[in-house]
């Protein structure tokens, strides 16, 4: 059940795309819309297929093309990550992007110098989509839990969301929307910092505030 207080239409609302319409690209949509914002939701199947998912988020939700989605302020990229690579490039009015995918070699395929951290997958993603406003988060948690899991600024047992990002601009952006759907943000800095949050790193599949994220980056043998 969500617990965070719903903001009226129009309140610094934001235009949200999404690429996927998985259990990621549901729960999150979930929690934007409520939150004000407006989602434009897409995936590589019919736009008429997704009436039931727009009739259960609401008036502020809409279903679109892929090319569509990728005209708002904001894209989240819901896909799994073999499919980043086919997504048109580079997106149009350059949106910030936020990249919630996994990597994992056994479905995706063998990408070497992500196996090896020579680059984190949140790299390949901005190198792939040519955007140097992607920011990582909310590929940590668990997506059948999130939408229960929203509290007030200020409770001592609001959950962390870890995020990272070369764009400053971008990654505040985020920060603030982490925050109005009742979440911290964890800063683990730029991309290539990212690799703790990675599906093979400390944090993957992690719950916890700000001060359980630095205490495992802090036991995490890499550290």
């Amino acid at each position: 059940m969500l617990v965070v207080e719903e903001k009226s239409k129009g309140e610094s609302q934001m235009d949200i795309g999404f690429i996927g319409t998985g259990n990621v690209g549901k729960a999150l949509a979930q929690l934007f819309v409520h939150a004000g914002h407006h989602v434009v939701m897409s995936h590589r199947h019919s736009v008429e297929s997704l009436s039931p998912l727009i009739e259960k988020l609401g008036v502020n939700a809409s279903a679109g093309t892929i090319a569509e989605a990728t005209k708002q302020d904001l894209v989240v990229l819901a896909v799994p990550f073999f499919a980043v690579r086919e997504l048109p490039a580079p997106f149009p009015n350059d949106p910030i992007i936020l990249d919630v995918t996994n990597y994992f070699p056994n479905r995706d395929g063998n990408i070497m110098n992500l196996q090896k951290h020579e680059e984190a997958t949140s790299e390949f993603v901005a190198r792939q989509l040519q955007s140097k406003k992607v920011v990582k988060a909310f590929n940590t948690i668990a997506m059948a839990r999130i939408t229960a899991m929203p509290r007030p600024t200020g409770d001592p047992r609001r959950i962390a969301v870890p995020v990272a990002s070369d764009n400053k601009h971008a990654k505040a952006t985020v920060i603030d929307l982490i925050d109005q759907i009742g979440f911290d943000a964890y800063d683990l800095g730029d991309l290539k910092d990212s690799l703790p949050a990675q599906s093979d790193g400390p944090l993957f599949i992690s719950v916890g505030t700000k001060k359980d994220i630095a205490q495992r980056l802090k036991e995490s043998p890499n550290n």
